[in-house]
């Protein structure tokens, strides 16, 4: 609710403020007024039509500079006259003149500006012409603009018009200020020196970083920082070791940001220095992240120069130092580099051992899945979980057989990281290594099954042929896990080893043979010829069997396993008849809506008539015809009562007229004389005479207060 009001609030906001620019209280005082060739201009402008609006510019431009310095004088300072106009044109012109192949225009337009710059136009005014010129301005506008830099109310306005040029106009311009700059103006040429890194400035830069204001001093250390001058590297760095926490962060970044400039202006010795006195000196806890991001910064600066520093890292107590060590040592490229961190192995701490593992195996190469191999056999409990995590991710089917046998270990953590990996290896070769020792006679059936479910987690629809192998296995473990992999991978090609296998299968594991042919039967693309394999295998199968196949042809559907199925549901076996009977009420389309109907009237078992007429009902759907002659062959009150349910959802008089001669039956007469009062709610007043008559009876024949009193209200309404 909060939320909402909040929504409506800033809703209301936005209206008001669209209403206070697009219709005011009070009309604006209308300002100067354009004259001679320029009031027929602005008379065109603004313009939807592209090619008007490009035609007035055009007359514009052709008024030449006396045409702008005109225009600008329509501009006034914001408050009570509109001059909404003026500036749309003058911002419109200022984007015209600055397409392509308008160099006379727009010199012509930022000569005229810059100009104007130096008029009487209050500083409000000025600042809407510095925006123009930020599109328009050429670098000979510089010194106008420039000159702008000592007053406080447009010193921002101007440095950024200023950046915008260009840094060759700027910087001069920019130098030129600081000398007599003061205050926030100060602040900012200091800023814009550096942004537009002006390598000239270093000198007078220099003699600011020791200057009382903080913000100044700071700022003049970001500059330098930017501009890349190796001069400031000791000031910056002496920053780094400021008392004041906010001080120490913002020399910290300006150190590192000098690095990266040096570094980019190929002065690595430079860089260097910064990088390795940060990470000697920033020793403390809080300053952990400016070591990570030196060595970060060696590791780029000097490649594989850099990795007895980067090991130096990876041997440190601090997890994300050795954290950053690990992802600078992952950038450099080349097997040489895996095999230098592998030979380094042996000198690390466990964790970091376990880190390096992860990092080599990322690298992937025969070094890191050699290190990774040896190391499943690490005498730490942590490296060996390492190494498997890290075995994941490399695709050489050698780890596969150390992978395998811990599947047995006794540590439950080391067998299920075993088990992941073994699902997330990459690589065919992988998958046909895992599918060879579900073959093996000598492995251990609680292996064979995790190696199934491993088999099932790869997707490894080309090895389903093992899988099926080992649903005949002796161990009714194996044989449950290859089943349900089957039901995940199977394709329809695998339905005759299936239907073979229900066959033989012992009574209480026929669910899940059952259940898998399911599956795969739902996947099949020809449904028919899946319907044709499983029909062809009822003849001669004992009664369990052909439930079953039953069952599963009601999941394949269409008009040969209905065939099947209908033909079952007058087999002489009580078993496969329910079967059938059950498959008919469930199947997924009208085409058994005949059988069902028979079924409810002839069916011999009163619970295979309630089947299938609740089953025939569930068909009907809408179709009042259809539940015609369900409720014609129902048999009990319940039936009755239970399609009625169904006629109770339609709209129309003819399911009126169905339900009100069952008010006459005595074990039906509430249930009908409600429903009829729920369908007449729903009927338009053209029905008044069909409700009218309904409802009459209703009153008549219901003892129930609420249905009466409900069908009195219906009558008042149509009479």
């Amino acid at each position: 609710m909060t939320s909402r009001k909040a929504l409506i609030a800033v809703v209301v906001a936005l209206l008001w403020s669209a209403a206070a620019f697009a219709a005011p209280a009070a009309a604006p005082t209308p300002g100067p007024q354009p004259t001679g060739a320029l009031a027929g201009i602005l008379a065109k402008l603004p313009n939807d039509d592209l090619a008007v609006a490009t035609a007035a510019y055009q007359d514009l431009v052709k008024l030449g500079p006396q045409g702008v310095k005109d225009l600008a004088a329509l501009i006034v300072e914001p408050g009570a006259i509109d001059d909404s106009k003026a500036r749309t044109a003058f911002h419109g012109l200022a984007m015209y003149v600055s397409r392509p192949g308008a160099d006379a225009e727009r010199k012509m337009f930022s000569e005229t500006v810059a100009r104007l710059l130096g008029g009487k136009a209050p500083n409000s005014v000025k600042s809407f012409y510095l925006t123009q010129l930020r599109l328009a301005g050429l670098p000979d506008a510089a010194p106008a603009i420039g000159a702008l830099l000592a007053s406080d109310e447009l010193c921002d306005y101007a440095a950024q018009t200023l950046v915008s040029i260009g840094p060759d106009a700027a910087a001069p311009a920019l130098r030129q200020a600081l000398a007599g700059a003061k205050g926030r103006c100060r602040l900012t040429i200091i800023q814009n020196l550096g942004v537009v890194r002006d390598v000239q400035a270093g000198p007078e830069l220099m003699k600011i970083v020791g200057d009382a204001d903080r913000d100044v001093r700071l700022t003049a250390l970001w500059a330098l920082a930017n501009i890349g001058d190796a001069a400031a590297t000791d000031a910056i760095l002496k920053a780094v070791g400021a008392e004041s926490v906010y001080e120490r962060a913002k020399g910290a970044d300006a150190a590192l940001l000098l690095a990266q400039r040096l570094a980019e202006a190929k002065k690595a010795k430079e860089a260097e220095q910064i990088y390795r006195t940060l990470w000697k000196t920033r020793t403390g806890e809080k300053d952990r992240h400016i070591r990570c991001a030196a060595v970060r910064g060696l590791a780029m600066l000097l490649g594989a120069g850099a990795m007895d520093d980067l090991l130096a890292a990876m041997k440190d107590a601090d997890p994300q130092i050795r954290a950053a060590a690990a992802q600078a040592a992952l950038a450099m490229p080349g097997e040489e580099i895996t095999q230098k961190w592998v030979r380094e192995l042996p000198s690390l701490a466990p964790a970091a051992r376990g880190e390096v593992l992860a990092m080599v195996a990322r690298r992937g190469g025969p070094a890191a899945e050699a290190a990774v191999l040896d190391a499943v056999k690490d005498k730490d409990d942590g490296v060996r979980l390492a190494a498997i995590n890290a075995a994941a991710s490399l695709s050489n089917e050698k780890l596969v057989p150390a992978l395998i046998a811990l599947l047995s270990s006794p540590d439950k953590a080391e067998q299920g990281a075993a088990q992941a990996a073994l699902g997330r290896m990459p690589g065919e070769k992988a998958t046909a290594a895992v599918a060879v020792e579900i073959s093996s006679a000598s492995q251990e059936a609680r292996i064979k099954y995790k190696l199934i479910e491993i088999l099932s987690a790869r997707g490894a629809r080309g090895r389903v042929d093992v899988i099926l192998a080992a649903a005949s296995d002796a161990d009714v473990v194996v044989r449950t896990a290859a089943l349900e992999a089957v039901a995940v991978l199977g394709s329809e090609k695998n339905i005759p080893a299936l239907v073979g296998l229900l066959a033989k299968a012992p009574e209480g594991e026929k669910p899940a043979v059952e259940k898998a042919l399911g599956a795969v039967c739902s996947r099949a693309a020809g449904k028919d010829a899946a319907a044709d394999l499983m029909a062809k295998a009822m003849p001669g199968a004992d009664a369990a069997t052909q439930a079953a196949l039953v069952r599963t042809l009601a999941r394949i559907g269409g008009a040969k396993a209905l065939a099947a199925v209908r033909a079952s549901a007058k087999a002489p076996e009580a078993e496969i008849q329910d079967a059938a009977i059950r498959a008919l009420a469930a199947w997924p389309d009208g085409a058994a809506a005949p059988d069902l109907l028979e079924l409810a009237k002839s069916a011999a078992k009163p619970a295979h008539q309630v089947l299938a007429l609740r089953g025939y009902v569930r068909l009907a759907g809408e179709n009042l015809k259809m539940l015609e002659q369900a409720m014609a062959a129902a048999k009990r009150p319940d039936d009755k009562q239970m399609v009625l349910g169904a006629v109770g959802g339609l709209k129309s008089a003819k399911a009126l007229a169905l339900v009100v001669p069952l008010m006459a039956d005595e074990g039906l007469k509430e249930a009908a004389a409600a429903t009829a009062v729920k369908i007449a709610k729903s009927l338009p007043g053209s029905a008044n005479a069909e409700v009218k008559a309904a409802m009459e009876k209703v009153v008549a024949a219901s003892k129930n207060n609420g249905t009466r009193m409900a069908a009195e209200e219906i009558l008042k309404k149509a009479k």
